[in-house]
């Protein structure tokens, strides 16, 4: 449980370590660029980012509706009947 975040940390150590050098260097850059966006507060957000919030938002609501649904058809079928 405590040690999962060391496990994490070493699993990218080994997977960078085995990283061809060109590899290596454009992900360092691509780092790089990003924690130099975070520090001056500009953090691009792209369609690709909104279309993955969206989903996950559906994904977190979408079983609740379901259920919700299911109860008032079931509620309406027996009163109905």
């Amino acid at each position: 449980m405590f040690n999962n975040r060391r496990v994490e940390e070493d699993l990218e150590r080994i997977r960078r370590a085995n990283l061809s050098p060109e590899q290596f260097e454009e992900e360092e850059k691509r780092e790089r660029e990003m924690r130099e966006a975070v520090r001056a507060g500009e953090v691009r957000v792209t369609v690709k980012d909104i279309v993955a919030m969206t989903i996950a938002i559906f994904s977190l609501i979408l079983p609740y509706l379901a259920v919700f649904a299911a109860g008032i058809a079931l509620v309406l079928f027996l009163f109905l009947r």
